[in-house]
């Protein structure tokens, strides 16, 4: 949508809320910052909305921690372009809420939607079936796809599986969420330009069943964006059903009317996490007044207790009704008191004048006799019952466990001795002792088996034939610094039982894989070197790169696309590392954690640029220049293998595809050799992690060799890339080769490799 007039500057002001509904705390939650201030051009204006996933734990958590999360992120991002922004803030959202639901053993998802005003342009990322709207000249103008939309491209082929639910290849109902995989695919529409006049509308999907286009052209009716969100959540159908909802509404406005239009502040950005969302959940629950639910919740706990009640008044009255009846019979109640209120019901205690009745002193001597002669019956029959043996009676015997262990020892027939060695390194040596004629018989007898670990370990192979190294090389176009990274056997993927941050999915399960050799560029790419290909007329010179900054030239070029990486990488006579030449080159053949050995990365070691890191000069919180951090080279001497900026791979992200190489590998029996990944796909693997602050809880995830990742957008302030050359295998060095280097076998490996893996 294009403004009509250009050379009109247009600002914005907005409102966002949250009608809470019916239950006991809502499960969404709308925040925003304008950081614009009136008069102002160039800052952003951010409006979040976000709502947790019913039948998850915790939504209303997630929905705070979501909408807070890209609030902060968004405005603490070293990022230049706002759909950047917009889709890097909500992937840490997801990630945070994935690695805590997963630590938790819970599962955590939420919805969101967030709109960012710059300038008069607008930038809008979604996951999940939010809305956003456009209200121009009287007409209401959608702007994002439903997911049922999407579902309908899919089915008609307009759309891959990839393309619309990102590299998982999940439904929507699956891939749109935040917390529900690793990485998130988030839809991104750019470059919307706005004009004075313009309302923008972002809705969540609760809120879409219950108003349409007339809803939204009476309520934007109205020049104040909180006055069309308070319409908007008042909607009587929205009220009956008593729904969670919320809504944004943004007015675009210009000079003309800055001074009419009222902005109300918004929320100031601050960190937080999902601990600290659940104890303030927990905190206004215990502190604010119970009402709805929570009334309904005493009425029925008063219901459950009504039967307690009255069972005990019952027996409080049948306890008052015997001590009146006790007290009446010995005397304690007066006669005139009893008769007139008891009545008959207790017997006077007076001694009434006796009334001799013959007949029935007739009967009870009659029947006196009877009973006399009755009991002399019963004796004389118990006198004649035979003796009955009565049953025997057991006395305990107390048992001494030593002594029985002593006298129950098995005897076991004397042989002679041998000797079972605990462990030997060498599956073929003989086992030693006295006499191994009877080892047949000892394989038979059976031995508890060793505990089984959940997940195979492989080991680095040792005494293997030393394969070729050939020298490295400056290469004459770039100036870049070429490593060789030796033909052989290289371990892939984590090892679950000692890697904490493995992903088990993605990472697994490790295999032993074979590589060609070839040359790695010992730093990232910078600035200065893509500067010589963009002026030897092949390269392309992205719009935010910094090719010409002073003091930024041997900085990590970034803005770079992964076709510009490639161009580049093709002038240098190479092309982008597949991930498996990336991993290689990075951990060497050991199966390290990282690439300086197992040691996490931290802010007093400084084996890595990680986010927030600064030096003892205060440099940092940014960018370091390349090989700024020596001590976390691999083990061939590749620098800034972790941290400072991800790097882009050739290779397509599929998310299993190792279990892929796994059935490759058991189908043919031999090791599996020079993988190149999944033939197509939506999104690029990258590696190696940032210093970007929005990885400030994943860092230690993110920098590990193994770590796989991917990133659905086309360039980022926290994204370059590194090159590799193949070895063609007849001596030579590439034609670019400018000469050699010094030290050819790199600072770990002085006059030649060691351990660097066998060939298959």
């Amino acid at each position: 949508m294009e403004n009509n007039d250009p050379e009109t500057t247009v600002y914005s002001a907005g409102y966002a809320d949250t009608f809470q509904g019916s239950s006991d705390f809502s499960t969404e939650y709308s925040c925003f910052y304008e950081k614009e201030p009136d008069g102002t051009v160039g800052a952003s204006n951010l409006y979040v909305l976000a709502s947790g996933l019913k039948g998850t734990s915790f939504p209303e958590v997630s929905a705070r921690f979501t909408a807070k999360k890209i609030l902060y992120e968004y405005f603490h991002s070293y990022d230049y372009v706002d759909a950047n922004k917009l889709a890097l803030a909500m992937r840490t959202a997801n990630n945070e809420i994935y690695e805590y639901a997963k630590v938790q053993n819970d599962t955590m998802a939420a919805t969101a939607i967030a709109a960012s005003v710059t300038d008069g342009k607008v930038a809008i990322a979604t996951v999940g079936g939010c809305r956003a709207y456009i209200i121009r000249n009287g007409k209401v103008f959608q702007i994002t796809e439903d997911p049922a939309v999407v579902d309908e491209k899919v089915q008609s082929g307009e759309l891959t599986k990839e393309e619309a639910y990102g590299p998982e290849g999940k439904g929507a109902d699956i891939a749109s969420a935040l917390g529900t995989v690793k990485d998130i695919t988030t839809d991104v529409y750019d470059g919307i330009e706005v004009r004075s006049g313009d309302i923008l509308l972002l809705c969540s999907a609760s809120l879409d069943t219950f108003i349409g286009k007339q809803e939204i052209l009476t309520a934007a009716a109205d020049n104040a964006p909180r006055t069309i969100v308070q319409q908007l959540l008042s909607s009587p159908s929205l009220q009956n059903a008593k729904v969670p909802a919320s809504v944004a509404a943004i007015r675009i406005y210009d000079e003309t009317s800055v001074d009419s239009m009222i902005r109300v502040d918004g929320d100031a950005p601050e960190s937080t996490d999902l601990n600290l969302e659940k104890k303030e959940i927990e905190l206004i629950r215990k502190n604010r007044p119970r009402t709805g639910e929570e009334n309904g919740g005493e009425k029925k706990k008063k219901k459950d207790r009504l039967p307690l009640i009255i069972l005990l008044v019952l027996l409080a009255l049948m306890l008052l009704a015997g001590g009146i009846y006790a007290a009446a019979k010995f005397g304690l109640i007066p006669d005139d008191v009893r008769e007139k209120y008891l009545g008959n019901i207790v017997p006077s205690t007076a001694t009434p004048t006796p009334t001799v009745d013959w007949v029935r002193e007739s009967m009870t001597v009659l029947e006196a006799e009877m009973a006399i002669e009755k009991e002399l019956a019963v004796a004389a029959t118990v006198a004649n019952w035979p003796t009955q043996t009565p049953y025997p009676t057991y006395t305990p015997v107390f048992i001494d466990l030593e002594e029985t262990k002593e006298t129950e020892e098995p005897i076991v027939e004397e042989t002679e001795e041998f000797e079972i060695p605990i462990s030997f390194s060498d599956p073929d040596e003989e086992l030693t002792g006295t006499d191994q004629s009877d080892t047949t018989e000892t394989e038979e007898t059976e031995e508890p088996e060793p505990t089984a670990t959940p997940y195979p370990t492989l080991v680095p192979e040792t005494e293997t034939p030393e394969p070729l190294l050939k020298e490295n090389y400056t290469d004459q176009r770039s100036g870049a610094e070429m490593i060789y990274i030796p033909a052989g056997n290289f371990i892939l993927g984590s090892n679950l039982n000692e890697d904490l941050y493995a992903n088990a999915e993605e990472e697994a399960p490790q295999l032993r894989v074979y590589l060609d050799g070839y040359w790695m560029n010992r730093t990232e790419v910078t600035n200065g070197q893509y500067l010589r290909c963009v002026e030897a007329g092949v390269c392309d010179q992205g719009y935010y790169m910094s090719l010409y900054s002073p003091g930024l030239e041997n900085n990590p070029v970034t803005y770079v696309t992964v076709e510009q990486a490639e161009r580049f990488c093709s002038w240098m006579g190479g092309h982008l590392p597949t991930e498996y030449e990336w991993e290689k080159a990075a951990r060497g053949t050991d199966g390290r954690i990282y690439p300086w050995g197992d040691e996490e990365p931290d802010y007093e070691n400084a084996l890595a640029n990680i986010p927030d890191y600064q030096d003892e000069e205060g440099n940092g919180f940014d960018l370091f220049p390349v090989g700024s951090f020596p001590d976390g080279q691999s083990p061939y001497g590749l620098m800034d293998m972790a941290g400072n900026v991800w790097e882009w791979t050739s290779t397509w992200y599929s998310t299993n595809y190792y279990q892929t190489l796994e059935a490759e590998e058991e189908l043919s029996g031999t090791t599996v050799s020079n993988p190149t990944g999944p033939e197509n796909g939506s999104a690029r693997v990258m590696r190696g992690g940032s210093c970007a602050s929005t990885e400030i809880n994943n860092y230690a995830a993110y920098t590990r060799a193994a770590n796989r990742s991917y990133l659905n957008l086309a360039s980022s302030y926290y994204v370059g890339f590194r090159c590799m050359v193949p070895d063609t295998g007849d001596g030579a060095t590439p034609e670019t080769a400018a000469g050699p280097m010094e030290n050819p076998a790199g600072p770990q490996f002085p006059g030649g490799p060691d351990n660097m893996g066998p060939r298959p």
